[in-house]
């Protein structure tokens, strides 16, 4: 019996092949079963105030229409990625489920509750298409770390971890916890200048090095203040030529915009680099 849970965010487009794929792979990881969910637009969204004329109304049942016509095969290219994807990972036994949820996203984020992590596209954590706000939601709102994959859907042989001592990236440790354990390489990254005084203690180096050693691995650090720049730019640097980076993730969604700290929003705006499994 599975005894994890990870979800996969799709859009009904060519965005959804390699995150689906990935999650697939990960959930065989994590022994955990695999959810997909499609959110939609809710049709009330597109309602306005037509006045009483039956050509009003005659108009807005067209555009009502071909809005569900075009969701419908949204949902139909979705449900078909995220078949093909549990038969590509062999997955075909895991008790997948396909959520075709219409709501706000701030709602739909709750579906991602009791879950140990949701895979989603580069494009939509940056900000981008129907799924950015149910991203943030899901990242800020509901505090359920998120994987998010770049061009491949291999799992990470190299892992790079961004550590300050902070809440938020003990959980992004723990949330990748199988993939830390299984990989190959480890790479603690810290910016000692980037500490408060009261930081310091938690932010202990020999803190994760006993719960890696704990786990048997071992790993070499990386002092970032060696790198030029901003501390995103700095963890980039440290993470490079690793496949996936561990990071606490900082920000807030006010009005539901996609707004996150300026470390966070350096890691999601970069146009390569290694994937990213962020908490906040």
């Amino acid at each position: 019996m599975a005894k994890e849970r990870i979800i996969v965010t799709l859009q009904g487009d060519d965005y959804d092949l390699i995150p689906a794929r990935a999650a697939a792979r990960l959930a065989a990881r994590f022994d955990a079963t695999l959810d997909a969910v499609l959110l939609e637009p809710d049709p009330s969204d597109f309602m306005m105030w037509a006045g009483p004329s039956g050509a009003a109304a005659s108009v807005m049942a067209g555009a009502l229409s071909s809005i569900q016509t075009e969701s419908n095969k949204s949902a139909e290219n979705a449900k078909n990625t995220f078949i093909d994807a549990l038969e590509y990972a062999e997955l075909t036994a895991v008790r997948g489920r396909f959520l075709r949820i219409s709501d706000q996203p701030a709602d739909a984020a709750a579906e991602t509750r009791l879950s140990r992590l949701v895979v989603t596209s580069h494009y939509a954590a940056s900000g981008n298409g129907p799924l950015a706000d149910l991203v943030t939601a899901i990242l800020i709102d509901e505090q359920t770390p998120i994987y998010i994959c770049r061009e491949t859907d291999e799992l990470p042989q190299s892992v790079a971890i961004a550590w300050d001592g902070s809440r938020e990236a003990a959980r992004a440790i723990y949330a990748g916890a199988p993939l830390i354990a299984s990989a190959q390489e480890v790479r603690i990254l810290q910016s000692e200048r980037g500490l408060e005084y009261r930081d310091r203690r938690a932010a202990s180096i020999d803190r994760l090095f006993d719960w890696l050693s704990v786990r048997g691995k071992r790993s070499d650090m990386i002092n970032l203040d060696q790198y030029e720049g901003s501390v995103g730019e700095r963890l980039l640097q440290g993470s490079e030529g690793h496949d996936l980076l561990v990071a606490g993730a900082y920000g807030h969604s006010r009005l539901r915009e996609f707004v996150f700290g300026g470390v966070t929003r350096t890691l999601l705006s970069a146009s390569d680099g290694p994937a990213m499994l962020l908490a906040h």
